[in-house]
């Protein structure tokens, strides 16, 4: 894709980064040894948060909120990112001020210094873009989708070859708010383009499937989710099953040891994936278990999640007469479905849910309501 303006062309210079706000407590102004976020998600030096709730304070400084917990947990991606500026010989970088100007820098010089095959200081980068919010953010992610061939491509191979899982969550936020965002340089065919091109798919059910730190497994899902949900579905929901997502989904739906909102969130790839041929007719193949396993967690997830499972069932009792004889001999499937439609579900999942306790009365045979379900069953209401 070409780029449509020139003042943007690459050039790579020496990257020149001096005294960012972003390094230094908010309380103290000195550069944090020890950054900590507090529930507010603001993060401070711990010996100055510290004396600030030992002296009696319950609110954020940053903000005046009240704190719902004085829990301080430790910045790692941050104070990795410290510890490399400060590393003069491994990444030769001076910490300034970040105006809205080093920012536009910033954007247009990390296309080539991702290119390059130093990957510290690509590493680096990713992770201090990763890092800044708001206005000067959407700057970075602008400049970044004005040439995303090579962007994506490069985050890709810090999401794929990142020495540290903080590098390949910062890859995959960042890949996410590219392919998400509404630059005139990219529509929703060239964004599938570029995902099927990059096997980036693929790449984020490797991660889900094999990594085990809850932070990185929910990036990867949530990066999943929206990229397919804000773009061409059909065709990312097809690629999304090829790059075997439902079975490294369903296995972490059926385990014990997967965190509720991990479970929800996988939850909602598996319903994308039942909404394609392809993805239907595998997930077909397990019926018995999916189903079982769906009914079993549902209620221990999020509403998402919920609905999204409840989805998924009706998507298969659709399709096939011996998946709604399973889903009549589902025990709790009832309740969980009362409980969903009594809740604040979309009206979609609300006639979902109706068709389903329909199969299910059908089995206790009041004459006349055996199979009345089936005047809606074919009809997929999305």
């Amino acid at each position: 894709m070409e780029r449509k303006n020139e003042k943007h062309a690459l050039k790579l210079q020496p990257l020149e980064i001096t005294s960012t706000t972003l390094f230094r407590c908010p309380i103290s102004l000195e550069v944090m040894r020890s950054p900590v976020s507090l529930s507010t998600g603001v993060t401070y030096d711990r010996s100055s948060i510290q004396k600030w709730l030992d002296s009696g304070h319950r609110t954020c400084p940053a903000t005046s909120q009240t704190l719902s917990s004085t829990e301080m947990v430790p910045n790692l991606t941050l104070r990795r990112l410290i510890r490399l500026c400060s590393d003069s010989e491994a990444l030769p970088v001076q910490i300034a001020d970040v105006s809205d100007e080093t920012v536009e820098m910033i954007g247009t010089e990390v296309l080539c210094l991702l290119d390059e095959k130093d990957r510290e200081r690509s590493e680096f980068i990713v992770m201090y873009l990763a890092s800044i919010d708001g206005e000067m953010k959407e700057k970075v992610v602008s400049a970044l989708a004005e040439n995303p061939d090579i962007s994506v491509s490069a985050l890709i191979r810090v999401l794929k070859k990142g020495n540290t899982i903080e590098s390949r969550i910062a890859a995959c936020r960042l890949i996410e708010s590219v392919l998400t965002s509404a630059s005139p340089f990219l529509d929703k065919d060239s964004k599938a383009q570029i995902i099927q091109k990059s096997k980036l798919l693929d790449e984020l059910v490797y991660l889900i499937g094999n990594e085990k730190t809850h932070n990185a497994v929910l990036t990867a899902i949530e990066c999943m989710l929206n990229v397919i949900e804000s773009n061409d579905e059909k065709k990312l929901r097809a690629e999304m099953v090829q790059s075997g997502a439902i079975p490294t989904t369903v296995m972490l739906i059926k385990s014990v040891d997967t965190p509720a909102d991990v479970a929800g969130k996988a939850m909602r790839l598996l319903d994308q994936a039942s909404r394609c041929k392809d993805g239907l007719m595998e997930i077909l193949r397990d019926s018995k278990e999916i189903i079982e396993i769906l009914t079993d967690k549902m209620m221990r997830v999020g509403r998402e999640g919920r609905e999204a499972a409840v989805g998924t069932i009706w998507a298969m009792c659709s399709k096939n007469d011996d998946v709604r004889e399973a889903v009549k001999r589902m025990n709790g499937l009832v309740g969980r479905l009362l409980m969903v439609m009594q809740e604040d579900c979309s009206p979609v999942v609300g006639l979902m849910a109706g068709d389903l306790l329909k199969v299910c009365v059908g089995e206790r045979g009041r004459e006349g309501r055996e199979g009345s379900y089936t005047k809606t069953m074919h009809v997929m209401p999305f």
